[in-house]
């Protein structure tokens, strides 16, 4: 889920950057996460508390992956087991400038994979 900005009219297009800013402005995502948490919530709720409902979830799993972990439609992860993820990205910090409030994007650690030549 990722805040956007209402068009003022149907064929108005925002430039790609709006969007990406709002990705890191808190007061825009924080409502979306919170609405996400509590829609996990009340699944796993919903699971606990409803046997028919947790069995025709599992039955679904079986049948979309042919039997399960391993199965005949079985898709393994597609990251390497020795995978490192790019845990010291940050979200863009928003700072006061001359200009104004802007935002800027911290940089990665070197061998983290993110912005090098491959």
């Amino acid at each position: 889920m990722r805040p956007r900005l209402r068009p003022p009219s149907a064929d108005y297009e925002y430039p790609a950057w709006a969007h990406n800013a709002l990705g890191g402005l808190s007061a825009a995502i924080d409502p979306g996460i919170l609405l996400g948490a509590k829609t996990i919530a009340a699944t796993f709720l919903d699971l606990l508390t409803e046997p028919a409902l947790l069995k025709q979830a599992q039955d679904e799993f079986a049948e979309r992956t042919g039997g399960g972990v391993g199965g005949t439609k079985w898709v393994a992860p597609l990251l390497p087991k020795d995978f490192q993820p790019p845990t010291d990205l940050r979200w863009p910090e928003y700072v006061q400038t001359a200009r104004g409030e802007e935002w800027w994007i911290p940089t990665p650690a070197v061998g983290s994979g993110a912005g090098e030549l491959l």
